[in-house]
């Protein structure tokens, strides 16, 4: 078969299936199982290349079709899955739909052909990424409708200056610092890390 189903992909696929689920289950109205979808999506986004980059000596190929198949799975849970929710709360402005979805799209498209590029040049780890990360939806649609929730507010009049202002976020050329999820990682994990790090460069 083609691709890679070793354990450098179960996060990512996962974020997609969560993805996906979340879309499903928003049709059927339980839209509290859709966020807690979209949150799960976005700790598998969070941690998988952490777990990716524990595998010694990923080759070339492995590591672009990581990179690939991350911003298709990031287009559907953190792009479309955020559309359909707010399409069920009762927001029907198809064109702030649309804006915010190709806009997620351009921004990880951006990030894909930097990165390679980035890639093919050092092997260093990325100090910064450009553009609001699409991954951030994780955080500010289901925060945001926690707020509104709580202060007994209707959500879907704003939705649609929500979607496009993220969406403008996502494209404008600001430097958003990368936070090193393995801060807080036992002393060893980090040094099993560096190690492999080490040993790959080596081998390169």
């Amino acid at each position: 078969m083609i691709g890679i189903y070793d354990y450098t992909v179960i996060l990512t696929y996962a974020n997609l299936i969560f993805g996906v689920m979340g879309i499903f289950v928003s049709f059927t109205g339980n839209l509290s199982y859709s966020f807690l979808l979209l949150i799960l999506a976005g700790i598998c986004d969070m941690f998988d290349g952490v777990v990716a980059k524990t595998k010694k000596n990923r080759t070339g190929k492995e590591k672009n079709y990581g990179i690939q198949i991350d911003s298709l799975a990031d287009l559907v849970s953190f792009c479309v899955l955020p559309t359909i929710i707010g399409f069920v709360l009762g927001c029907h402005m198809i064109f702030a739909y649309c804006f915010f979805i190709l806009a997620g799209l351009i921004r990880l498209a951006h990030f894909n052909v930097t990165e390679l590029e980035r890639c093919s040049t050092t092997t260093d780890s990325r100090k910064y990424y450009e553009g609001l990360l699409v991954t951030s939806t994780a955080i500010i649609f289901p925060m945001l409708s926690v707020a509104f929730y709580l202060l007994h507010l209707e959500i879907a009049s704003i939705l649609p200056a929500v979607f496009l202002v993220t969406g403008f976020m996502f494209l404008l050329k600001i430097k958003i610092p990368k936070i090193d999820v393995t801060k807080n990682f036992p002393h060893h994990i980090k040094r099993r890390r560096r190690l492999i790090e080490q040993t790959s460069v080596k081998n390169d």
